[in-house]
């Protein structure tokens, strides 16, 4: 789930085998994260207005009390490398070394 006003830019993300759904409603943040953490979303990416200018998300799971910041970039790089089931990742491995 990204909760941002960057949905915009959605479509790259999609392409690299994410997800995506925004949620722009005029709600505060905290309202929402709790509504998407009780409908158990695995992996929000939840963007402010300080998030927002400085180009980064921050990161919260199921289940988990911590949150973890990080670019905008680089957190979907990582989340779309996590999102590859590990038999996919062993047979790509394979034909690299090849």
């Amino acid at each position: 789930m990204l909760t941002c006003s960057l949905t915009k830019r959605s479509r790259p993300r999609e392409s690299l085998g994410l997800r995506v759904e925004g949620d722009l409603r005029n709600e505060k943040i905290n309202y929402k994260v709790r509504e998407h953490s009780l409908a158990k979303v695995p992996v929000l990416l939840v963007v402010g207005k300080k998030e927002a200018a400085e180009r980064t998300v921050s990161i919260r799971r199921l289940g988990k009390e911590s949150q973890q910041v990080m670019p905008l970039e680089a957190a979907l790089k990582a989340l779309s490398e996590e999102a590859v089931p590990p038999d996919v990742r062993r047979a790509d491995a394979g034909s690299k070394a090849a």
